[in-house]
């Protein structure tokens, strides 16, 4: 049905036209036929057929020559002169085609006896023409903004998943290469821990590679996510690093973007632990309910940072995919930074 209405391939642009002019022309056949009893069926069809060739005719010659060519250019004069002239044309040409067959048929009053060429007819001719006329244009162009709306929209929702594919791809590697390293340190000085490093690595990427490709994923799986790449992250850190994490509510019926904890967690790491050298800390909270999902993440800051956090790439990634993702249904992104603590709230609607 699309392809028959939509696809402009010679075959179905033809089809689709032929079917138009003859469900008109039956339509019309149908509700003269009914109004004079007197003639019959096949006499009425093919007066409707050959005056439908003009009307149908004026009608493609204004759509598609005289408004792509005049009115869409601006020359609004040149397009009603023609417009008038092409209709004055072809109603005095199916005047004389049709001689008397329509109006002895249907409207036999407007006939006088100097005959139905001359130019009471025509006008008359012309003014029921340029009526049908319009309303085939409205009907096209309601039906060409109708697809255009549709391919807008496609276009538009195609849009916005490729930019939420590139956005949700951009993760920072930056974890992986220093659990390398730490890999390589264990593997020397522990062997022991090696293995369980190994499978705690496979995890992370095994979710990166196949649960990044999803729009939403299970809010328990992102913690076990998270909380394997904190036991990693505990490697470079030790025992210096606190880290707590509560959760509240019905956690294991929520759903969220791919790697959006897993985003606070390590912007935390990367922009908060990394640079204190103290005793760095990070306290997560994380609550799922029937309407929302609420997600908090505060860690602590050196007394002197190098950098300010809030201009992380990490966090402007992550309001981009909101952005995305929750145009419809909304959500809320709070930041806050003080000279001790750097905190982010989430609240993703349900």
């Amino acid at each position: 049905m699309n392809n028959l209405l939509y696809n402009n391939e010679i075959k179905f642009r033809l089809l689709r036209h032929l079917l138009f002019f003859f469900s008109t022309v039956i339509t019309f056949s149908v509700i003269l036929f009914v109004q004079d009893n007197s003639g019959s069926f096949t006499r009425t069809f093919w007066v409707t057929f050959v005056n439908g060739l003009f009307f149908f005719s004026y009608a493609y010659i204004t759509i598609f020559v005289l408004i792509p060519e005049l009115l869409l250019s601006k020359k609004i004069i040149w397009f009603l002169l023609l417009f008038l002239l092409v209709g004055i044309a072809l109603s005095a040409l199916k005047l004389v085609v049709s001689d008397q067959i329509f109006y002895s048929t249907i409207s036999p009053e407007n006939i006088d006896s100097k005959g139905m060429l001359d130019l009471r007819f025509i006008l008359v001719n012309t003014k029921d023409m340029t009526f049908i006329v319009a309303l085939f244009c409205i009907a096209k162009y309601v039906k060409d903004y109708y697809h255009a709306e549709q391919l807008r929209t496609m276009v538009t929702r195609e849009t916005k998943i490729a930019q939420r594919k590139l956005l949700q791809s951009q993760t920072d590697p930056h974890f992986l290469f220093n659990t390398i390293n730490n890999l390589y340190a264990i593997s020397l000085l522990n062997p022991v821990k090696t293995i369980e490093v190994v499978r705690r690595i496979k995890i992370v990427l095994n979710y990166i590679i196949e649960e990044m490709q999803k729009d939403f994923v299970d809010l328990e799986g992102e913690i076990e996510l998270v909380n394997n790449y904190v036991q990693l992250e505990k490697l470079r850190y030790g025992k210096r690093l606190k880290v707590k994490m509560e959760t509240d509510g019905n956690t294991e019926m929520g759903k969220i973007p791919p790697m959006i904890l897993f985003t606070l967690f390590e912007n935390s790491f990367k922009h908060g632990c990394s640079l204190d050298a103290g005793t760095p800390w990070i306290n997560a909270y994380i609550k799922a309910d029937s309407e929302n999902i609420v997600l908090t993440v505060e860690n602590s800051k050196p007394k002197n940072p190098v950098r300010n956090i809030t201009d992380g790439k990490q966090l402007k990634h992550l309001k981009k995919r909101l952005d995305l993702m929750y145009t419809n249904k909304g959500y809320k992104l709070k930041i806050y930074d003080s000279e001790n603590k750097f905190k982010v709230h989430i609240e993703l609607n349900n």
